[in-house]
């Protein structure tokens, strides 16, 4: 399985941390005992709340003032006004924020690069002295966290999707944890609105066909393709379109997509309907997916040489507010197919 079983508590720290930390409590020696009392008053006083996250339970801030997110948990805690002190990098969305979310985002320092967990700056975590940290990085990223680092610093929560299409409920649930719930859930009325619109227009025409996905920031590189299935990194915005993306990956731990020999995609393409693909935000595609496109085996699939293929701006969205956008992209491409037409 993806999840790692780590401890709870918090133990010793080795490097440039653990120093970082101890002389963070030799200037504070003469103060300890009151400090130490204060903590026991708030403890006391309710002040922490159990939690149950990947590992079990967990006691958190119940009103966390200093916040460090990664991976998913970034964008739903800085759109829902968090008290974050410092995130990990998500450039995914970049294009899917609005001025508002954007200047937020760029206001708080980074402390790793998207979710990449081998990046993180622990250091920098320190340095932002959390009260709670919320860890949203993929499943398999997991055994790259240095969880003992973590737990000496704050108490850890990790939500990490085993799926990109996971973000629907973990969203909330990183909202919940930073104390934010009500905020972050602004849009997901509009969101689901909308879905069922989309379900409820295209179910005669669409709702009986095959569809496949290509994960087009995944590249092309030696010879393979990145194929989607149902809730992966394009795919899942069509989670709740009542729309059907048959098959699974041979890896039986990441069953939402897997690398094919673009040799024969023909063979694992050439059965599906509908084909779709991400784009960027103004229209661009990956550089060697687009070499695919143009390629003889890409044009003589049937979907393709039928017009069956559907471009999805804002693809990478994983919030509410921001997969509106991907919504009303799909929304344009379902209505432009042929099979749609009349």
């Amino acid at each position: 399985m993806f999840h790692s079983r780590f401890s709870r508590g918090r133990r010793a720290l080795g490097g440039g941390v653990a120093a970082l930390l101890l002389l963070t409590a030799a200037c504070g020696d003469d103060e300890a005992d009151s400090d130490t009392a204060t903590d026991e008053d708030a403890a006391a006083e309710g002040e922490l709340r159990s939690f149950e996250d990947d590992n079990g339970t967990i006691e958190i801030p119940s009103d966390p003032e200093s916040i460090v997110a990664c991976g998913y948990a970034v964008l739903p805690l800085v759109q829902a006004g968090a008290d974050l002190s410092a995130v990990c990098e998500w450039s995914r969305e970049l294009d899917n924020m609005d001025d508002e979310t954007l200047a937020a985002y760029e206001a708080v320092p980074k402390v790793g690069r998207d979710a990449d967990a081998s990046s993180i700056n622990y250091e920098g975590i320190a340095a932002a002295e959390p009260d709670l940290i919320i860890m949203g990085v993929p499943a398999p990223a997991l055994p790259d966290l240095d969880m003992e680092t973590l737990e000496a610093l704050a108490p850890v929560v990790v939500l990490a999707p085993s799926a990109p299409g996971d973000w629907r409920e973990l969203g909330e649930r990183y909202a919940d944890a930073a104390g934010v719930g009500e905020a972050y859930g602004e849009f997901k009325d509009e969101y689901e609105t909308l879905a069922a619109d989309i379900e409820a227009r295209y179910a005669d025409s669409l709702g009986s066909l095959s569809f496949g996905g290509i994960c087009t920031p995944c590249g092309v590189a030696e010879g393979t393709y990145s194929r989607e299935y149902a809730s992966s990194y394009t795919s899942n915005h069509f989670d709740l379109l009542g729309l059907s993306f048959p098959g699974e990956s041979s890896d039986p731990q990441i069953a939402h997509a897997e690398y094919l020999s673009v040799e024969n995609i023909g063979d694992d393409l050439g059965a599906v309907d509908v084909i779709v693909y991400g784009v960027e935000a103004d229209g661009s595609i990956e550089p060697t997916v687009a070499d695919l496109m143009a390629s003889p085996l890409w044009q003589n699939l049937p979907a393709v040489q039928a017009g069956n293929v559907v471009e999805v701006r804002h693809h990478s969205a994983a919030t509410y507010q921001t997969a509106i956008l991907a919504l009303e992209s799909i929304d344009e491409g379902l209505a432009a197919l042929p099979l749609t037409a009349g």
